[in-house]
């Protein structure tokens, strides 16, 4: 079976996650913007990374115009955010409001601590944190938004290899020739 590892980030957490994937898996990684439809037509399967930004998947777009290929294939579909993986509810959030119900029920989700450095944002978005800071009345929260953090660890990847893994076991032709 053909996998590929595709990936959309802003500051670097879903790359690296993604290139640590493609390695445990020897699947090719890359960026979203370098594939377009008629180049996907040839996986069996994907392993797709996605950061969140403003409570939006960076790669919703991509899925959006290219979801006619993915549609009728296996999606792993690893979500990095700052928001606590165990904090599900609100990681589905996320999901619901940047894809189709059509896409979302095709795809298997992880989700993935982030990373967010201060000193690493941009201008605009130091500028957009430290509002929402403002506008936070309960102090611990207010205070957690502002201190950087940098849960991305390859550990967290094991559950996603291991489904991928499940998978292509299952689902390889036989090599038996009986």
């Amino acid at each position: 079976m053909k996998g590929l590892v595709i990936y959309k980030g802003k500051y670097g957490a879903t790359k690296q996650y993604a290139m640590w994937i493609g390695q445990e898996l020897q699947l090719p990684a890359a960026s979203a913007d370098r594939f377009h439809a008629n180049e996907l037509i040839k996986y069996d399967y994907f392993i797709l990374g996605s950061s969140v930004y403003i409570g939006k998947l960076e790669i919703k777009d991509w899925l959006k115009k290219n979801f006619y290929v993915l549609q009728n294939k296996k999606i792993f579909f690893f979500q990095v955010a700052g928001s606590p993986a165990e904090q599900i509810e609100k990681r589905e959030s996320y999901n619901k409001a940047s894809l189709s119900p059509a896409i979302l029920k095709n795809i298997q989700f992880y989700y993935l601590p982030g990373r967010m450095i201060m000193r690493n944002l941009s201008g605009w978005d130091r500028f957009m944190l430290k509002m929402g800071a403002k506008l936070t009345k309960d102090p611990v929260e207010k205070k957690t938004m502002l201190t950087d953090f940098d849960n991305v660890k390859k550990e967290n990847i094991i559950p996603l290899i291991e489904a991928v893994q499940t998978f292509t076991e299952i689902n390889e032709p036989s090599m038996n020739l009986v």
